[in-house]
């Protein structure tokens, strides 16, 4: 029993003293670091980036603190451009992709071009109508509807005529070979 009381409740008092510093530590490490945008988009649009892609943009607020009520709102504008040899390549994989569709975009779609731009004072634009390529849209608020199996928002109106956005689009340009995604949650 001494032994126990030797060193298991140090180690207890140790772990308990130990374990909200690393917590902290770690959600501090996620605000102030940022993530690296090739990665980032990756993950977003379920693609994988081919090497050799450098960043022409990024605007991104990250995504904010893990507080309930709505602060963890943000946005992320970003700009690739994907190597000029691996342009066809990169463009065979999202057109085997069931998540990416050829431009033009579908006619839900259709004249909400200004919808998908980026905002909050980014000048950059996405220039839908003169590319050819593939798009890409998600709407989270949809989605969680779906794996919730309820209507928790509203998504009966599209998603530019509701009180919140909160989606994804990203656009590849097969011309020029730039990748552009623009997420935001309000």
């Amino acid at each position: 029993m001494n032994k126990l009381k030797k060193y298991f409740f140090p180690a207890i008092i140790g772990l308990l003293v130990l374990l909200p510093l690393v917590c902290i530590g770690s959600c501090l490490i996620s605000i102030f670091v940022p993530a690296n945008p090739i990665n980032l988009t990756g993950s977003m649009l379920d693609i994988d980036i081919p090497k050799g892609t450098t960043v022409l943009t990024n605007h991104d607020t990250g995504p904010g603190l893990p507080i309930p009520g709505g602060a963890s709102d943000g946005y992320t504008f970003i700009v690739l451009q994907i190597p000029s040899e691996k342009i066809v390549e990169f463009t065979d994989t999202l057109e085997a992709s069931p998540l990416w569709n050829p431009l033009p975009l579908s006619p839900e779609f259709a004249g909400h071009d200004e919808e998908f731009q980026p905002s909050f004072g980014i000048e950059e634009t996405i220039p839908i109508t003169t590319s050819t390529g593939y798009y890409f849209f998600i709407d989270y608020q949809e989605e969680y509807n779906k794996k919730k199996g309820e209507q928790i928002y509203d998504t009966t109106q599209p998603f530019y005529e509701r009180n919140s956005e909160n989606f994804t689009f990203g656009l590849f340009n097969d011309k020029d070979g730039k990748l552009y995604l623009w997420s935001i949650d309000t």
